[in-house]
């Protein structure tokens, strides 16, 4: 595996790229991409949307369509960091068609969740390219009435950080919104606000100390590329992330059979066998009887295994919502209930 790369440091003036590999939200949620836009540049950057309306016919074109958004992301000089809409399905269909070399040699920040563990992982790779777990522009930085601050802080603490100096302790989100904003569910022109209620904070489902880079991302895409090329062959020594997206709707969990069977075949790959720590974030969509039967059932999957494992971390599916270098140093201490990224996850001026 090539060496690893770490892009540059977000600085004030820089252009970033809004892409749509998954889900292409752009043309039906026009309101929430210029409120995304609008953000970005009240806070000092260029933004460029590169979203091709071509109508185009088959797989292969809309796929080849959306490789070169992509390509034209990393290729343009003035571009500092490619931050993709949002998830959905379908960014598997371009790992085969991407240019890996292009990447590798216009290395810069790459950042989203959900479907896009599939990019995060298959660039880096085949480049050594670190991406980031974290916020998208349309389902998080269009959120009403406005970002939540945890969000836009812990990005920019993450991404903007000039000094080299390492991340440093996770915060903990003092409250959290239960619901998808309306903007999604239902009317893509509402501006109706959520509700928000407590967290109540970190929940370590089994005690430990321990040290390792962090991978992982969506459960359900992990479950869909382990094993193939796109995938590393071992996660010896890591502490994995993961984290549940929605079910057939936006309204549903995963139902908990699905989820049981994912779970399932996950830990027969072995990866499990490996790791020195997990991370869970919330269980979407789930009632907190339902997160005590998931998590019951991950425990009891987990039986044979001894790290620690830390859960209701606030990366993923959740609102607000962490920015989580891939492949950064991190620990894990149950004791000080801490969990903590040991380096900068840019590379600083």
């Amino acid at each position: 595996m090539p060496d690893t790369i770490v892009p540059a440091a977000l600085r004030k003036g820089d252009t970033i790229a809004f892409v749509s590999p998954s889900k292409r939200l752009n043309t039906s949620h026009p309101a929430a991409l210029k409120r995304a836009k609008d953000f970005f540049e009240a806070h000092g950057y260029k933004v460029k949307v590169i979203f091709d309306e071509t109508e185009m016919e088959g797989l292969r074109a809309t796929t080849l369509k959306r490789c070169e958004e992509l390509h034209s992301a990393f290729r343009d000089p003035e571009v500092k960091a490619v931050l993709c809409t949002s998830g959905g399905h379908g960014a598997d269909e371009l790992l085969r068609h991407l240019d890996y070399d292009l990447i590798r040699a216009n290395p810069k920040i790459f950042a989203g969740y959900s479907d896009i563990t599939q990019l995060i992982y298959a660039i880096f790779l085949n480049t050594g390219l670190r991406g980031f777990y974290a916020p998208a522009a349309i389902t998080e930085f269009a959120d009403l009435p406005a970002p939540p601050s945890f969000t836009a802080d812990h990005f920019f603490h993450v991404l903007a950080n000039p000094t080299n100096e390492a991340v440093g302790p996770i915060p903990q989100s003092k409250e959290w919104f239960p619901d998808l904003a309306k903007f999604l569910l239902e009317d893509p022109n509402s501006v109706e606000p959520r509700a928000s209620r407590p967290n109540p904070g970190w929940k370590w489902l089994r005690p430990g100390k321990t040290t390792g880079r962090i991978h992982g991302g969506s459960f359900a895409v992990l479950y869909q590329i382990k094993g193939t090329k796109f995938c590393p062959s071992s996660h010896r020594g890591k502490i994995l992330m993961l984290e549940t997206s929605m079910g057939a709707s936006l309204r549903e969990p995963v139902p908990f059979a699905q989820l049981r069977l994912q779970l399932s075949q996950l830990v027969n790959t072995g990866i499990f066998d490996e790791i020195a720590g997990l991370l869970v974030g919330r269980w979407y969509g789930y009632n907190d009887d339902e997160r005590l039967e998931v998590e019951k059932l991950l425990l009891e999957f987990l039986e044979e295994t001894a790290f620690p494992i830390l859960a209701n971390v606030d990366f993923g599916h959740t609102d607000p919502q962490l920015t989580i270098p891939f492949d950064a140093l991190a620990s894990l201490d149950s004791e000080k209930n801490e969990f903590v990224i040991l380096e900068a996850g840019v590379k600083g001026n």
